[in-house]
């Protein structure tokens, strides 16, 4: 990327995509694994991924087969220099 003009750093994007899973899911922790800057649609796009522990609902959570019942992977895009959420996926 030749252009790196206005691009927000790589915390201000982390920052902003555990702000906005923290609305979404209270209480929860956020780690991040990856983060990477690239061009999609020629818009510099940030793709970052990591894992989110959500709080324990009740006690039926422990019943469920998953050996982590409450964590999940997620993949979030951001818009890198408007940091906008443009996509999320947990899994």
């Amino acid at each position: 990327m030749a252009d790196n003009e206005g691009i927000l750093s790589e915390v201000e994007v982390q920052q902003k995509a555990q702000n906005f899973l923290l609305m979404k899911y209270p209480e929860s922790k956020v780690t991040f694994s990856g983060t990477q800057l690239v061009t999609k649609e020629a818009t510099p796009t940030f793709q970052l991924n990591g894992v989110i522990t959500m709080k324990t609902r009740g006690t039926l959570d422990r019943f469920i087969l998953r050996s982590h019942p409450n964590q999940y992977f997620f993949n979030i895009e951001l818009d890198a220099r408007q940091g906008t959420i443009l996509n999320y996926e947990l899994r």
